[in-house]
């Protein structure tokens, strides 16, 4: 069988330079002989820049000395270290800012015995984001068992024993007035019970969405919390349905719901404000509050976020929207949702 030719010197470096990960051969010393256009992307360097430095650049400051003790012993029992060892790894951009990285270690030994680290480095961010809010969502689902569990112990099931209490009364009643009167009472208490049912679904899974529309759905979630809290949620809302599909409706209402639930327990004030409209080619939903705010900065969610936050971020994403959190302390908050308009939507 006749064999494919050798790859030429252009050849491996094409492949070298469109590899989806970076990649840097590293001299024993720790000086940078070659990078590839990945490198570039993920550090903020050109190769230029970085060809001749020494590697502990690309690595941040309070974690260098511990590198070079691992550079050392590496080179004394040089061996692959493939990714995913479970090493806490920090990369460092030329900007300053780190990020989460995953790194493989190959020797290489070159014609005259001197020898070579070829480094292969992945950005994991968005894996460890995905990872830590999987994580804190399955802890959540926990939580809205138990909350769920004890709304109905002490909701429902307490509203049924009453109810048990108030029927063996009434069969024992021989007044017919007085039996008129309990009467009453147990179907008053029966539609009560009902209505904490009603509420409850509504909350785990809005009939409203799809039966009325995003408004109506927003409307009623609005008026749930002011009735049972106190809490004042005011609306300007126009009808979005036909530019946005089920899932991006379902991801909108959880992200209100959230930053309701934010400015009720965080804010101190009294009420919020939940707009929703179209600007351009985005939907755009604000949840606003004049609150206490909080310390930090306008942008997009990072990874500093609570999972509250978090979690709004990720159905965001999700969505192909764009969620910015603007909170200054003492002037309140804003939160802000901007979801491109789809084109062909189920409505």
């Amino acid at each position: 069988m006749r064999g494919y030719p050798l790859l030429s010197i252009e050849e491996y470096k094409a492949i070298y330079d469109a590899a989806p990960d970076g990649y840097l051969v590293v001299a024993e010393n720790g000086e940078i002989r070659s990078a590839n256009a990945q490198i570039e992307p993920l550090f903020g360097w050109t190769v230029e820049e970085l060809v001749g430095r020494k590697v502990e650049v690309l690595i941040p400051g309070a974690l260098r000395s511990r590198h070079l003790a691992h550079r050392a012993g590496f080179a004394a029992d040089p061996h692959n270290r493939p990714m995913g060892v479970g090493l806490d790894l920090k990369g460092e951009h030329k900007d300053g800012s780190t990020f989460p990285v995953e790194v493989s270690l190959s020797p290489w030994r070159q014609a005259d015995g001197r020898l070579c680290v070829i480094c292969s480095v992945r950005d994991i961010t968005a894996y460890r984001r995905l990872r830590n809010f999987s994580e804190g969502a399955l802890l959540a689902s926990e939580d809205e068992r138990k909350r769920i569990a004890r709304e109905l112990h002490d909701d429902t099931a307490q509203r049924l024993a009453t109810l048990i209490l108030s029927v063996r009364a009434l069969a024992g009643t021989d007044d017919t007035v007085e039996r008129r009167r309990m009467f009453e009472q147990v179907r008053a208490e029966i539609v009560d019970a009902a209505e904490g049912v009603k509420r409850m679904s509504r909350g785990l899974r809005p009939p409203e969405i799809e039966e009325l529309g995003l408004v109506h759905a927003v409307q009623a979630h609005a008026r749930s919390v002011q009735e049972a809290t106190g809490f004042v949620v005011e609306t300007d809302l126009d009808v979005v349905d036909p530019f946005l599909d089920r899932t991006a409706k379902l991801a909108l209402y959880r992200i209100v719901q959230e930053a309701l639930s934010n400015a009720r327990r965080h804010s101190g004030a009294e009420g919020a404000m939940v707009r929703l409209g179209r600007e351009g080619g985005d939907v755009i939903t604000e949840v606003l509050d004049v609150g206490s705010g909080f310390a930090r900065p306008g942008g997009p969610v990072g990874d500093d976020s609570g999972l509250g936050l978090v979690g709004m971020h990720e159905r965001a994403v999700m969505i192909g929207g764009r969620l910015v959190i603007d909170a200054k302390p003492g002037r309140g908050t804003r939160v802000r949702l901007s979801v491109p308009v789809r084109e062909g939507s189920d409505g």
